[in-house]
Protein backbone atom coordinates (compact mmCIF):
# COMPACT_ATOMS: atom_id res chain seq x y z
CA UNK A 1 0.00 0.00 0.00
CA UNK A 2 1.40 3.09 -0.74
CA UNK A 3 1.53 6.00 1.28
CA UNK A 4 -1.11 8.67 1.94
CA UNK A 5 -1.20 11.39 0.24
CA UNK A 6 -0.84 15.10 2.33
CA UNK A 7 -4.26 16.02 2.35
CA UNK A 8 -5.59 12.78 3.24
CA UNK A 9 -2.90 12.32 5.76
CA UNK A 10 -4.35 15.86 7.44
CA UNK A 11 -7.84 14.29 7.40
CA UNK A 12 -6.85 11.45 9.02
CA UNK A 13 -5.15 13.41 11.96
CA UNK A 14 -8.11 16.33 12.17
CA UNK A 15 -10.43 13.26 12.15
CA UNK A 16 -8.75 11.57 15.22
CA UNK A 17 -8.25 14.70 17.37
CA UNK A 18 -11.95 15.57 17.04
CA UNK A 19 -12.60 11.54 17.94
CA UNK A 20 -13.97 10.19 14.65
CA UNK A 21 -12.63 8.97 11.50
CA UNK A 22 -12.09 10.50 7.97
CA UNK A 23 -14.59 10.10 5.53
CA UNK A 24 -13.94 7.04 3.07
CA UNK A 25 -13.34 7.94 -0.64
CA UNK A 26 -14.36 11.18 -1.83
CA UNK A 27 -17.18 12.87 0.23
CA UNK A 28 -20.35 12.88 -1.49
CA UNK A 29 -18.88 9.74 -3.73
CA UNK A 30 -18.49 7.43 -0.21
CA UNK A 31 -22.79 7.55 0.47
CA UNK A 32 -21.89 8.73 3.89
CA UNK A 33 -21.60 12.48 4.05
CA UNK A 34 -20.17 15.14 2.06
CA UNK A 35 -17.88 16.33 5.12
CA UNK A 36 -14.27 14.96 4.69
CA UNK A 37 -15.17 12.85 8.35
CA UNK A 38 -17.60 10.72 9.93
CA UNK A 39 -17.92 13.15 12.97
CA UNK A 40 -21.77 12.55 14.46
CA UNK A 41 -22.25 16.39 15.01
CA UNK A 42 -19.69 18.72 12.91
CA UNK A 43 -19.94 19.58 9.05
CA UNK A 44 -15.83 19.44 8.99
CA UNK A 45 -14.25 19.93 5.14
CA UNK A 46 -10.39 20.29 5.27
CA UNK A 47 -8.61 22.10 2.51
CA UNK A 48 -4.64 21.51 1.73
CA UNK A 49 -2.95 24.02 0.03
CA UNK A 50 0.43 25.54 -0.61
CA UNK A 51 -0.68 29.12 0.87
CA UNK A 52 -4.05 30.86 1.99
CA UNK A 53 -4.64 34.59 2.02
CA UNK A 54 -6.17 34.14 5.45
CA UNK A 55 -3.64 32.20 6.98
CA UNK A 56 -1.47 35.61 5.87
CA UNK A 57 -3.32 37.32 7.68
CA UNK A 58 -3.70 34.71 10.32
CA UNK A 59 -0.44 35.04 11.29
CA UNK A 60 -0.05 38.67 11.68
CA UNK A 61 -2.56 38.85 13.95
CA UNK A 62 -0.74 36.17 16.36
CA UNK A 63 2.53 37.54 15.57
CA UNK A 64 0.69 40.73 17.46
CA UNK A 65 -1.07 38.64 19.88
CA UNK A 66 1.98 36.76 20.99
CA UNK A 67 3.79 40.02 21.87
CA UNK A 68 0.82 40.94 24.35
CA UNK A 69 0.58 37.31 25.74
CA UNK A 70 -3.47 37.25 24.15
CA UNK A 71 -5.03 34.48 21.95
CA UNK A 72 -5.08 35.22 18.36
CA UNK A 73 -8.63 35.58 16.93
CA UNK A 74 -8.76 36.98 13.37
CA UNK A 75 -12.19 38.21 12.39
CA UNK A 76 -13.77 38.17 9.00
CA UNK A 77 -16.57 39.76 7.60
CA UNK A 78 -17.84 40.61 4.09
CA UNK A 79 -20.38 43.51 3.61
CA UNK A 80 -23.88 42.93 2.94
CA UNK A 81 -23.47 39.53 4.88
CA UNK A 82 -24.96 39.39 8.41
CA UNK A 83 -22.73 36.89 9.88
CA UNK A 84 -18.58 36.77 10.45
CA UNK A 85 -16.20 33.82 10.74
CA UNK A 86 -13.67 33.89 12.96
CA UNK A 87 -10.99 32.57 12.42
CA UNK A 88 -8.50 31.01 15.47
CA UNK A 89 -5.58 28.27 15.51
CA UNK A 90 -6.78 24.73 14.49
CA UNK A 91 -4.83 23.78 18.16
CA UNK A 92 -7.31 26.06 20.03
CA UNK A 93 -10.13 24.77 18.51
CA UNK A 94 -9.41 21.16 19.56
CA UNK A 95 -8.65 22.39 22.60
CA UNK A 96 -11.87 24.29 22.87
CA UNK A 97 -13.77 21.41 21.61
CA UNK A 98 -11.70 18.92 23.92
CA UNK A 99 -12.70 21.14 26.85
CA UNK A 100 -16.52 21.63 25.42
CA UNK A 101 -17.43 17.73 25.77
CA UNK A 102 -15.84 17.33 28.96
CA UNK A 103 -17.78 19.70 30.65
CA UNK A 104 -20.71 18.70 28.88
CA UNK A 105 -19.73 15.04 30.00
CA UNK A 106 -19.48 16.87 33.61
CA UNK A 107 -23.43 18.37 33.52
CA UNK A 108 -24.50 15.24 32.34
CA UNK A 109 -23.58 12.83 35.43
CA UNK A 110 -24.95 15.57 37.77
CA UNK A 111 -23.54 16.10 40.92
CA UNK A 112 -22.07 13.18 42.90
CA UNK A 113 -21.34 14.94 46.13
CA UNK A 114 -23.24 14.39 49.21
CA UNK A 115 -23.30 17.24 52.03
Amino acid sequence: MSPDKSWKALERRVAHALGTTRTPLSGGSSGHTRSDTLHPQLFVEIKYRKRFSVCTLFSQVRTLAQKERKVPVLVLHEANHVDSVAVISYRMFARLYKDSLELHELRTKGDTCTS
